[in-house]
Parts: structure tokens; sequence; C-alpha cells
């Protein structure tokens, strides 16, 4: 991989948006945060917005009160979009409003290449590795909290090190993210295991939705988008839910369905069997990986989980 375009791109120009996927989630964040960091350090004038607010559970990561969701005027020299697979998924519309030259940096396979510069590592397990090879590339010495947010950035999209994209390149990375700062229990205790009353009620009725299908090889959870004010709880206290929709025995597939009366998202899982990334680009806006992707269907709950159940039985069979 080259880096000669993005040097280039960032020495000549001042002013830069960053933006990522909606339904922010670590790497995103921790990706966003560093590249943040890295041009803030180069005197660049740098804006940051998302179409979601940050979740609270990511708020003790340093500089994270500068991911904004208002959005902001453009436009900018650059826009740089991180770990986001096509431009519907930043869920604005027209992204050239806030600048033509756009730098689309991230690991996602089904990547349309939609930037300027494309800076796509479809064998990446982060966008955060891709920030921290060029970190490293460019030598620079940066400070815990940078080493924090990109820790984040891999530990959640690896799983907390649990998916098959743990690699030995990804721990040596993170055992040198560790020695530059970041503390892997802090980090791993404020994303997994700092919940609020609200954010532990939401999951306890999430799990209460739990349902099996095509003779247990699928499995469900539901969440209406109006349970986490009913409940007191935040968006981000359902994040990492769609997981444990694979954890039984025989299951292949698992999802977690979250909706309103006018659409249904999907959090797709896959233990190998079923590429789940495939049947989510199939829905408009869709994507992601072979095992973890994610789609919005316009439609009711009812009609939407059937239509999905209906795909997924026929890629089992």
């Amino acid at each position: 991989m080259t880096w000669s375009e993005l040097d280039s791109a960032i020495a000549s120009n001042t002013t830069f948006l960053l933006s990522s996927h909606e339904g922010l989630d670590g790497d995103s964040i921790g990706s966003q945060l560093a590249v943040y960091w890295y041009l803030t350090s180069l005197s660049k004038r740098v804006t940051v917005y998302n179409s979601d607010a940050l979740p609270d559970k990511f708020k003790f990561l340093t500089n994270g009160g500068v991911l904004a969701n208002q959005r902001p005027r453009g436009p900018f020299d650059v826009c740089v979009v991180l770990d986001c697979s096509n431009p519907a998924r930043l869920g604005w519309e027209r992204l050239s409003d806030m600048g033509s030259y756009i730098v689309n940096i991230d690991h996602h396979r089904d990547n349309v290449l939609f930037g300027s510069i494309n800076i796509v590592k479809k064998d990446g397990a982060a966008t955060g590795q891709i920030i921290y090879d060029y970190l490293t590339y460019k030598k620079v010495a940066y400070p815990p909290h940078v080493a924090e947010a990109l820790y984040a950035a891999v530990m959640t999209d690896t799983g907390a090190f649990r998916f098959s994209n743990t690699t030995g390149t990804i721990l040596r990375m993170c055992a040198d993210l560790a020695d530059r700062g970041a503390d892997p229990s802090r980090i791993y205790d404020k994303v997994y295991a700092s919940f609020s009353a609200g954010g532990l009620l939401l999951q306890s009725r999430i799990w209460s939705t739990l349902a099996f299908h095509h003779c247990g090889a699928i499995c469900s959870m539901e969440m209406p988008y109006g349970l986490i004010e009913e409940l007191g709880a935040t968006y981000g206290d359902s994040e990492g839910m769609a997981d444990f929709t694979i954890m039984g025995a025989g299951v292949e597939v698992g999802m977690l369905i979250k909706y309103d009366e006018k659409e249904t998202h999907f959090s797709l899982r896959s233990k190998g069997r079923v590429d789940v990334g495939r049947i989510a680009a199939g829905i408009r806006g869709g994507g992601g990986h072979p095992g973890a992707a994610g789609c919005t269907m316009t439609q009711p709950c009812k009609e939407a989980k059937a239509r999905m159940l209906d795909i997924i039985t026929r890629e089992l069979s």
C-alpha cells in the first residue's frame, strides 16, 4: 500500500471533514479520533460530523466531544470518510455538498471505491488497523489517548479478539498500542462492562424476544426503537447484542432486528456457512463482512423479518 496520495492531499489542503457510517461503533469512532488528532497536530482545521451521536459508552475516549451530529456548513477542502463502504451508509444526503475531494479509508470488502483516493484494505480487521499502519509509516510519536482510540477500534471490530479476523498481526499491533499507553483492561471495562440500569433493562428485554427458526439454524432477537426511550437507555446499549444470536449450538445465522413503524434494520451474524455480507449487499445501502453485516428494509418489522428469513433459509438450503 502506498501513502503518497494521502500525504499530498493532507499537505496541500487546510480544511477537513471527517465522517463515518450511521450507527457509530468502536472502529468508526476510534479511527475518526485518531485521524482528528493527527490532522490537528499538523495545524489543519478539522470538523467531525456523523448522522448519529456518540454513544455514551465511548465518551471516555479523549476528544469524543468533537464527534458532532449537527450538519456543518461546507464545502471543505477534503472529506475523509472512514469505515464506510458506500456513501449511502453515511445516513445523510449528498456527500458532494461537503466537498468534491474524497478520501475513502475502509476495510469492508464491498467498498464501492467512491473516493478521489481509495485506501481500502479488504483483508484488514478494522479501519483502525489502517490508521495505525499509516501513523507507523509516518513514524509519528502519538500520545496515549490516540493509542487508546486505535485499541478500542480494533478491539471492537474483532469482538474483543474473539472473531476469526484476530491474527498474530492484530495481537502484535495491540501489544504495541498497550506499550504506547492504551490500557486494555480499562478500555474493555468501559465498552463491554459499564452499562446503566436502563441499558441492562434494555438488554434483558431484547433477550426476552429470543427465537429460533428453520429447525434451530437461525436465531433472532428484536428491539423496537421506542424501547430505548421507555427504559431510559441509549442506542449504544444494544451494541454487541447481535453477537449473542450465534452463540447457540446448531445456529448458523443470527440477526438482531431493530425497528419502528416504517423501517427495519438487521444486524446479521454468521458462523461461516452463510455469507451474510452478500445477503446485506443485496439490500440497498447494506453491506459488511461474511460473518457480520447490516442492512435496512423500508418495511414494517413483520414483513421485513419474513422476507429476511426467506432469504436466509434459501441460502441455508
